[in-house]
């Protein structure tokens, strides 16, 4: 195993939660519990006011949270990977059960087309207590200014010791979860610790590299220069021009990487405090030039309109055809790693993100301490003083330990004071991929509302990719990228059909562009059509909704 990093949210953590939950009987749960606040009443706080942060401390959880096993509901797309017939199964929500005396009736929606999914859920107005999406950042707010979910701000002050904590010492956390009304809608994914922040970056075959004496590319004319030599000097030494030297599922992916070399990005992205839109922007027109220069002269991935799934690449790479790609670190370099063993000259090394012909340099795919998924409740459950207590334990340390690494004995140990997974996890006795028997002990730390791990993602990451992160975080400008803030229901109205029409015009336009279909020159008929349709109004709602969110303290 490969040498262990010192984790900074380990150390926030042990500050965070300097008193440890004690298992002992509590009259805050059940029919005697505290009068809960109003949930369709509207907050008269404006939102730098409405964040609790002088509001008397809550009481510590104390454990069980009712004296009487209480069952909640909690809807959520089942994963494929898992192989057993209930969620509870796993010994991390057995062990919860226990501690805590709520039961969880997992409701599984169809994980074949999640949005529709969501959608049907909400449009039925049968909401379960909880409701676990992948967009809940977005999400929750909408359906929470709707009435659907509960507003959360006033539960977390009585009665979520363990997140208020975090959302006290985390401001941009609070930030992020705040609704444009100054509530609270949903319990978030958190990622407290910069190794987290970087999940995807440009991967490239460091033994094809070697084979034809090149250096790592550093600039999109070293790119462009690599790129070309893949495709017309054989790296794969079957005698065929059959390398495709940059592999993509599609243009957005690509953009996201060279985009930042030209000063632009895929969408929206901040110059100073000020919201743009990339595609409208000179800057992006070089960009696409640039990729146009790419697929033309077939250094992309001819079908990658077509191609889009994981599945095509994965058989570009194992077939030793594809010289470059985008991925994450574990799904991607670890399983090609592994997929490749009987390779024995396969190797991938990350790179950090070119550098532009004016000096650009940026890296647009990375996280932010909040991520997309996070858990709601509904206005209409009769458990939401039991929901709040039980979800606030997943941001306890026992709680942040089960949902990262399951039960110690069963799934880890603890070696020298890191926890470690240990053969059932990395050599599973039943063959399960280390995803798959993980999966049978616990949810994983970033697939739940609680906080990540690093030391979790560590032992997933062979050492390349801990390397290409080291690599690619310095690239990092959160003074540049668009954080993901919440619009007011009368925002999204104006926007919403705004951007499906631009956001389809742009797809196809862009595309058009990048494969010749269109001359890049036609740039400026491209700009002025979008313009046409509206975007200077969403810019404007866009700039409110910034300038709303930096407000909240």
């Amino acid at each position: 195993m490969k040498a262990k990093r010192s984790s900074k949210l380990f150390l926030i953590i042990s500050l965070m939660f300097v008193m440890v939950i004690t298992a002992c009987s509590n009259n805050n749960g059940g029919n005697n519990a505290p009068a809960a606040p109003a949930t369709n009443a509207p907050s008269n706080n404006t939102p730098a006011n409405n964040n609790g942060t002088n509001a008397a401390a809550p009481e510590e959880l104390t454990l069980p949270i009712t004296e009487e096993t209480t069952q909640l509901d909690m809807w959520l797309l089942g994963d494929p990977m898992f192989r057993g017939a209930s969620y509870n199964e796993k010994p991390s929500f057995a062990t919860m059960q226990e501690r805590t005396n709520i039961e969880i009736n997992w409701v599984m929606g169809s994980g074949a087309n999640g949005p529709e999914a969501f959608n049907l859920l909400m449009a039925s107005g049968q909401i379960p207590d909880m409701v676990l999406y992948t967009a809940m950042i977005t999400e929750g707010p909408k359906y929470g200014q709707q009435g659907a979910f509960a507003p959360l701000t006033d539960y977390i002050n009585q009665y979520a010791p363990n997140f208020k904590r975090i959302l006290d010492e985390n401001p941009d956390v609070r930030r992020l979860i705040t609704s444009a009304d100054g509530e609270i809608y949903h319990f978030p994914n958190l990622n407290l610790d910069e190794y987290l922040m970087v999940q995807m970056f440009p991967q490239i075959r460091q033994d094809w590299l070697e084979k034809l004496s090149l250096e790592e590319p550093k600039t999109t004319e070293d790119w462009y220069n690599v790129l070309k030599a893949f495709k017309e000097q054989d790296p794969n030494g079957n005698g065929q021009s059959d390398e495709i030297p940059f592999v993509s599922v599609n243009l957005q992916t690509m953009f996201k990487i060279f985009g930042p070399a030209f000063g632009t990005d895929w969408e929206f992205y901040l110059d100073n405090g000020q919201v743009k839109f990339g595609p409208i922007e000179p800057e992006y027109k070089e960009a696409i030039g640039y990729l146009n220069k790419l697929y033309s002269e077939q250094l992309i991935d001819p079908n990658y309109l077509v191609d889009t799934e994981f599945k095509f690449l994965t058989e570009k790479v194992t077939n030793d055809r594809a010289g470059a790609w985008i991925g994450w670190a574990g799904s991607y370099m670890r399983s090609f790693t592994d997929l490749m063993a009987d390779h024995p000259s396969f190797e991938i090394v990350g790179t950090e993100p070119p550098a532009g012909p004016n000096g650009d340099q940026r890296f647009a795919f990375h996280a932010w301490p909040v991520t997309n998924l996070g858990i709601a409740i509904s206005a209409q459950s009769d458990n939401i003083v039991e929901a709040v207590k039980w979800l606030d334990f997943q941001y306890s340390e026992e709680g942040i330990m089960l949902n990262n690494f399951g039960v110690e004995g069963v799934s880890y140990e603890v070696v020298d004071g890191y926890p470690t997974f240990n053969d059932a996890v990395f050599n599973n006795p039943d063959g399960l991929s280390a995803t798959e028997s993980l999966l049978a002990y616990t949810i994983g730390g970033g697939q739940w509302a609680t906080v990540q791990d690093p030391r979790y993602a560590e032992q997933y990451d062979i050492e390349a990719a801990i390397e290409a992160k080291n690599k690619v975080s310095p690239f990092v400008d959160y003074d540049v990228s668009l954080p993901p803030f919440t619009f007011s229901t009368e925002q999204n109205d104006i926007i919403t059909p705004i951007l499906a029409d631009i956001r389809t015009y742009r797809d196809e336009f862009a595309n058009a562009m990048v494969m010749g279909n269109r001359p890049v020159d036609d740039f400026d008929s491209f700009v002025e059509q979008i313009k046409g349709m509206g975007i200077d109004r969403v810019l404007e709602v866009y700039q409110e909704a910034y300038d709303n969110y930096m407000s909240v303290e």
